[in-house]
C-alpha cells in the first residue's frame, strides 16, 4: 500500500482542464498518488480533477515526482502545487485525510463538508450517548449561528451543523476547543448510541452512558471494512433499539447481553445473542474483540449482517424449507419472506461459529 493517498482512474493534461476560474497554491506541501493509463515524465507539470468529500471535482495542479509502471497503466507520485481557489477551505483536509488513511493502512470517511441540496455543507458532530455539556451546547449554538442558523439532531444521537463551504477547514479546531470531534460517516465505528442508563429507574444496575463513553474512548476513529453501528440499552425496554444495530448491548442484573448482526434500515433484522453476563468493565474489550473479528472476516463494503449471512449460507442450505414455502406471507413491500427466513438461519449458524472464535464467549 502506498504511504500517500491514492486516486484511481485519473485523466490528466499538460494544460488547465477548465474546472477552476483561478488556482491558488497550497499552504503546506502534500504528496498524492494518481493511477492512470497514461504515462508522464518525472518533473512534468500536469492538471487533473480529484473528487472531494464535498461532492465536487477539484481541479488540481501538480508536479510528477515519480512514475511507477503497474498492471494496466502507471502510478504517478505527485507533488500537489495548486488547487481550485474556490475550494481551498476543503482542499487540505481532503488531501491530508486521504494521506493519513493511506499511511495508517486505512481509515474512516469523516462526516465533514458534505454538500447539501441548499448549497450548505454538513458536518457530523460525534456525541457518544448523545451527551453534551453546557460549553459544548454553547459552541454548537455559536457555530450554527454562523452557518444556516439551525442544527439537526439525528437518530444516531449526533448533531448535524450546516455551514458555508469556507468554514469547513476551521470547524475541526472549533469543535476540539470544547472536546467535540467530527463524526464518522462511513467505513468506521460510528457514534455509540445509549439510553439514559443509570439515570432511569428501569436501569438494571448498569450505566449505559458511562459504558458508551468507554467504548467511544476505546474505538473512536477506528477504520473498518464498512460501517459498524453500536447501541446500548440498560433494560429490556430497548429504548436505544440495540436489536437493530451491528453490535447491541442490553443491560440485566448488573451486566450486559451482547447481540450482533442487527439491521434497522430497509427491512429490519433482529440481532442475535452472542453472549450474556458481560460485566460493565469488560464491555469495551469485548466490543473491541467483536470489531476485530468483523474486520478479519468481512469483505470490503460488507455490513456485519451480510457477513453473517455469507458465512452461514452453506449451513442454512441444508434445511429443506419446501414445507413452509407456500405459507410465507407477503408484507406487500416486494420482500421475499422465504429468502429472509433463509438469511435468518444463515445468521444464526454464523453466530454459532463466532462463539467458538470469540474468547469472552468461551469463558462466559
Amino acid at each position: 500500500m502506498s504511504e500517500f493517498a491514492v486516486f484511481s482512474d485519473v485523466m490528466f493534461d499538460s494544460e488547465s482542464i477548465g474546472l477552476a476560474e483561478t488556482m491558488t497554491a497550497l499552504s503546506e506541501p502534500v504528496k498524492i498518488v494518481i493511477e492512470s493509463d497514461t504515462e508522464a515524465k518525472t518533473g512534468e507539470i500536469i492538471y487533473f480533477g480529484l473528487s472531494t468529500s464535498v461532492g465536487d471535482i477539484m481541479e488540481t495542479k501538480g508536479r510528477v515526482f515519480a512514475v511507477t509502471p503497474k498492471e494496466g497503466g502507471f502510478a504517478l507520485t505527485i507533488d500537489v502545487l495548486e488547487v481550485d481557489a474556490a475550494m481551498t477551505a476543503v482542499a487540505i483536509s481532503c488531501l491530508k485525510a486521504g494521506e493519513e488513511a493511506a499511511s495508517s493502512g486505512g481509515g474512516p470517511i469523516w462526516g465533514i463538508g458534505l454538500k447539501q441540496t441548499n448549497n450548505t455543507y454538513a458536518v457530523l458532530v460525534n456525541a457518544p450517548a448523545g451527551l453534551l455539556n453546557a460549553a459544548q451546547l454553547s459552541k454548537l449554538g455559536e457555530l450554527a449561528a454562523k452557518g444556516a442558523g439551525v442544527a439537526k439532531l439525528t437518530h444516531a444521537q449526533r448533531v448535524i451543523l450546516l455551514i458555508p463551504l469556507e468554514r469547513t477547514e476551521e470547524i475541526r479546531a472549533e469543535l476540539t476547543s470544547v472536546g467535540l470531534q467530527v463524526g464518522v460517516l462511513h467505513k468506521g465505528v460510528r457514534n455509540v448510541r445509549a439510553c439514559c442508563g443509570a439515570l432511569c429507574r428501569f436501569s438494571q444496575n448498569t450505566d449505559a452512558i458511562g459504558t458508551a463513553l468507554a467504548i467511544d474512548k476505546a474505538l473512536y476513529g477506528r477504520g473498518v471494512k464498512f460501517d459498524v453501528k453500536l447501541a446500548i440499552s440498560d433494560c429490556m425496554r430497548n429504548c436505544s433499539e440495540s436489536y437493530c444495530s451491528d453490535i447491541g448491548l442490553i443491560g440485566g442484573n448488573g451486566g450486559y447481553r451482547m447481540v450482533v448482526g442487527g439491521r434497522g434500515s430497509q427491512i429490519p433484522f433482529r440481532a442475535i445473542q452472542l453472549a450474556d453476563g458481560i460485566k460493565s468493565e469488560d464491555v469495551p474489550a469485548a466490543v473491541t474483540e467483536v470489531v476485530d473479528w468483523y474486520e478479519k472476516n468481512a469483505k470490503e463494503d460488507e455490513r456485519f449482517w451480510k457477513l453473517l449471512v455469507r458465512m452461514g449460507e452453506a449451513e442454512a442450505k441444508k434445511h429443506d424449507l419446501s414445507a413452509i414455502e407456500n405459507s410465507m406471507a407477503s408484507l406487500g413491500d416486494g420482500v421475499d419472506e422465504l429468502e429472509r427466513f433463509r438469511d435468518q438461519l444463515a445468521r444464526m449458524a454464523a453466530v454459532r461459529m463466532m462463539k467458538k472464535e470469540i474468547s469472552f464467549c468461551r469463558h462466559n
